[in-house]
């Protein structure tokens, strides 16, 4: 899916990571057999998860520039490329490859027809970082990773709290050798819904079955090899505290 998805709006390669997250978000929203007919989405939340705000991947996007990072004769929107969606808010990935500019934002107006022209401009590598969480270490990152832009531009870009802006840093590409590719079988999407995990407490391994006999045989390896030797507590004194390890063996 992540491939056609950047096939169809003729995008770099270098924005797989972000096709391929944008992937997982629409396979989590999407019908299996897996779940009877259901996403994995309603079965992990309850609820039918709403589809009215999904876009084309890679398409044209206009984010509105708020009136008071602007002038009155300046543009009311910022050209921009869909990327995703944000995780923390309902706001939309956006990125301008001419800029180096990602921000997320919510009020967005899109030509799912558009394609970006990839052949104004240098070559050079696309790739992202993911969103900081805090704005204050956006904003000083961006003051030592950013050449001062004109006034013009200082206008259009200050972050407001629908739209951060976040500066370009080399990607992992260019830090580490990749040496192994992604798998592109889908199933590995509902893999969260299924993969059999290790208890985090007592009350979550007693019930599953499984780790209730693996329990109750350590307890009677315990007691046919004598480990313990019951006896009465003495005034004034505190048992020693034990807790379960439920660790599967690797062996």
């Amino acid at each position: 899916m992540a491939r056609s998805m950047l096939k169809t709006k003729n995008m770099p390669k270098d924005f797989w990571a972000e096709a391929v997250d944008c992937a997982v978000y629409l396979q989590n929203r999407c019908p299996t057999k897996s779940l009877d007919g259901k996403t994995p989405q309603e079965a992990w939340h309850g609820g039918k998860p709403g589809v009215s705000h999904l876009r084309v991947f890679g398409c044209i996007a206009y984010a509105h520039v708020p009136d008071q990072t602007r002038s009155k004769l300046d543009d009311k929107s910022e050209k921009f490329i869909f990327i995703g969606y944000d995780k923390h808010s309902k706001g939309y990935k956006l990125y301008n490859p001419d800029l180096k500019k990602l921000i997320i934002s919510r009020d967005v107006e899109f030509d799912e027809e558009g394609l970006w022209d990839w052949s104004i401009g240098d070559k050079e590598d696309y790739s992202l970082l993911p969103p900081m969480e805090y704005e204050e270490e956006v904003e000083e990152n961006h003051e030592n990773t950013t050449p001062p832009p004109s006034p013009t531009q200082a206008q259009a870009s200050s972050p407001s709290s629908d739209e951060r802006e976040i500066p370009r840093m080399r990607s992992i590409e260019e830090l580490y050798e990749v040496t192994q590719n992604l798998n592109s079988n889908d199933e590995l999407t509902l893999f969260c819904l299924f993969g059999d995990c290790e208890p985090l407490s007592f009350q979550e391994a007693t019930r599953n079955k499984k780790w209730r006999d693996a329990m109750d045989d350590e307890i009677k390896s315990i007691v046919k090899n004598k480990t313990w030797e019951l006896a009465t507590l003495p005034p004034k004194h505190k048992a020693i505290g034990m807790q379960w390890m439920t660790r599967s063996s690797q062996s």
